[in-house]
């Protein structure tokens, strides 16, 4: 008897998941087109529903239009934007950005600030910055989790960075377990390009991204990192059938250009003291980008990507980037109809790793395959952060 009990929970814990994902992916859906989507039973429809919308995770929104013979105006099902908020950090070598978003990805604040980030004190720092700007969003009470961006190559599925160069971080340190030891309260960790990849994919999943590239470009003027590497980072953040790929060892996205010279301290063949200037250059900056460009179209073509997404400083320059990498892909594409893929900034400059950050944890939240709205059985952090 325990065992069906068992059995039983788990299907209603999985039903509930699976209901409130397609609420999340389909915003104004209906009970009727949840159950025909799913195909399951309107008594579980109506009883998951009822439920959800008790907790408070879900809302009504409006009434529909009665169909043709009809009957009951159909009511629409979304998500509650207002339910909590999730913080996202930009952690960088010498500075930090923060946002808070609602379930639905508004801002409702931001900030940034100088600050020198160091191996011994990342943990220590990530929690206090959280921490922190909670007390400045009214507490932790409606606070569901912490998502965190940096440059490196990170296990995002176990939180474990395994080797980051702003941390001057050549040994696995493990995140999560750390984090863990002083708070419940759950905190994601994950590359700052494939950050802002799940910021898409979370926030803007009715636009059915599927296939796509976001490129992130960021511009530093701290002395560290102009000495280190010319103050100049470009990440990928690869998206293949609308799912953020890692690839084996975690470096997908991990960028060198193809036409790098040996010695170059900097990712590209414009050599290092030059590519300092970037900023301040505008001969040099579109060489740069004319040369991330030609990089990007193998890519695009090869995979036959729809989009590219470029994001980070770069957005605030009076170049347009768009029109050079669509020039670069047009040019490596070999067939006489045109490449069917769309460049466009993100929109988010500034904001786009923290925003990400936290479109990182929402994704994993609402892509979870259980949700036990009946149970308080499940020991998922991200799960028990809903407070169902």
């Amino acid at each position: 008897m325990a065992r069906s009990s068992g059995i039983d929970q788990t299907e209603k814990a999985r039903n509930a998941a699976r209901i409130i994902r397609t609420i999340w992916k389909n915003p104004l859906i209906s009970r009727y087109e949840i159950a025909e989507q799913l195909h399951l039973e309107k008594s579980t429809i109506t009883h998951q529903v009822s439920r959800l919308l008790e907790l408070g995770l879900i809302t009504e929104i409006s009434e529909g239009q009665a169909g043709p013979a009809g009957g009951r105006k159909p009511i629409h099902l979304a998500i509650n934007k207002d339910y909590g908020y999730i913080i996202g950090i930009e952690m960088q070598v010498e500075a930090y950005s923060v946002v808070a978003v609602n379930l639905v990805g508004e801002v409702l604040r931001f900030k940034t600030a100088e600050k020198l980030i160091t191996q011994e004190s990342f943990i220590q720092d990530v929690l206090n910055i959280a921490f922190e700007f909670a007390q400045e969003m009214g507490g932790t009470e409606r606070l569901i989790g912490v998502g965190v961006g940096m440059g490196g190559i990170i296990d995002s599925d176990r939180g474990i960075i395994q080797y980051s160069i702003p941390l001057h971080l050549t040994s696995p340190m493990n995140f999560s377990a750390a984090i863990a030891e002083r708070t419940s309260i759950p905190f994601l960790i994950g590359n700052d390009a494939n950050c802002c990849s799940w910021g898409e994919l979370a926030f803007h999943k009715a636009d059915g991204l599927k296939n796509f590239l976001f490129t992130l470009v960021q511009f530093r003027t701290g002395d560290v990192a102009l000495q280190e590497y010319g103050g100049v980072g470009v990440g990928f953040g690869i998206v293949i059938d609308s799912k953020v790929y890692t690839g084996t060892n975690f470096t997908a996205g991990e960028f060198r250009s193809a036409y790098w010279t040996e010695g170059n301290r900097a990712q590209f063949s414009i050599p290092y003291e030059e590519i300092m200037t970037v900023t301040r250059n505008p001969a040099i900056l579109e060489r740069f980008v004319r040369e991330m460009g030609r990089n990007i179209a193998l890519f695009v073509n090869t995979f036959n990507l729809n989009k590219v997404f470029i994001g980070g400083d770069i957005e605030a320059y009076d170049l347009d980037v768009p029109a050079i990498f669509t020039e670069e892909i047009k040019r490596n594409w070999m067939y006489p109809m045109p490449p069917a893929c769309e460049v466009s900034y993100s929109t988010l400059g500034e904001k786009a790793v923290a925003y990400g950050a936290a479109g990182m944890l929402l994704y994993r939240i609402f892509t979870s395959t259980h949700l036990p709205v009946d149970s308080d059985s499940d020991q998922d952090p991200l799960v028990l952060s809903l407070h169902l």
